[in-house]
């Protein structure tokens, strides 16, 4: 006697053994399967047939799998441009802003001309320090697993963002500084490290990258 259950079960264990471990892809993949066996019924196939033809619909195991893994490179790589422009973005118009602001401001709070230039000079070294980690990719240790960069991502972040409170919270009272002292303290103990972290992971992201797009490239030529 055919169950249907029974069935789905199976087809969903051939699902897991070619790969597709993700839940919300495989749930997603069994609507569309009793979605498909509810249409055949009611077009007059019984639950056998019905289940046959719509496992043909979507097709062997590993097609379906080959297919999600391109639409997951596909979202991928759309992320990755999203995330390089917003770095682009970042590095370029958020320096230029800051230091068009310490400019401006300047001569209201009694800036020196040494200070001026110490302060855009942070910001300045903060974009070559993000820019050089991603132009020198090709010199970083390409990690293929994901898992470890997004630890490696962790492990510049946390250490940064301890490092600013601890720098608000620890340094700024114990010195008795100027507001001109502050600003060049400020945009040095910032954005200097921030951008030694933002230009490592996103250089070693873009080692990954690069790997993955000359494999695929030549597994097209072959």
């Amino acid at each position: 006697m055919f169950d249907l259950e029974d069935a789905i079960a199976d087809w969903r264990r051939q699902m897991l053994s070619a790969g597709i471990q993700s839940p919300v892809p495989l749930e997603e993949l069994e609507l569309h399967l009793r979605e498909e066996i509810e249409r055949q019924t009611k077009a007059g196939l019984n639950k056998p047939d019905a289940f046959t033809s719509a496992v043909q619909k979507l097709g062997p195991a590993h097609t379906v799998q080959t297919e999600f893994m391109k639409v997951d490179k596909i979202h991928s790589a759309l992320n990755w441009k999203l995330m390089e422009i917003g770095l682009t973005l970042v590095t370029i118009l958020f320096p230029l802003f800051i230091g068009g602001t310490v400019l401006k401001r300047a001569s209201y709070i009694d800036m020196t001309a040494a200070q001026e230039l110490s302060s855009l000079t942070a910001l300045a070294v903060f974009s070559l320090l993000a820019w050089s980690g991603r132009l020198g990719g090709r010199f970083l240790p390409v990690i293929q697993k994901g898992q470890i960069r997004n630890a490696i991502l962790y492990s510049c972040f946390v250490p940064l963002m301890l490092w600013w409170v601890a720098f608000v919270r620890l340094i700024v009272p114990r010195h008795d500084f100027t507001m001109g002292e502050f600003l060049v303290a400020f945009t040095w103990a910032f954005f200097t490290p921030a951008g030694a972290s933002i230009g490592l992971n996103w250089g070693i992201e873009a080692a990954a990258r690069k790997q993955v797009a000359n494999a695929d490239l030549s597994a097209s030529q072959t």
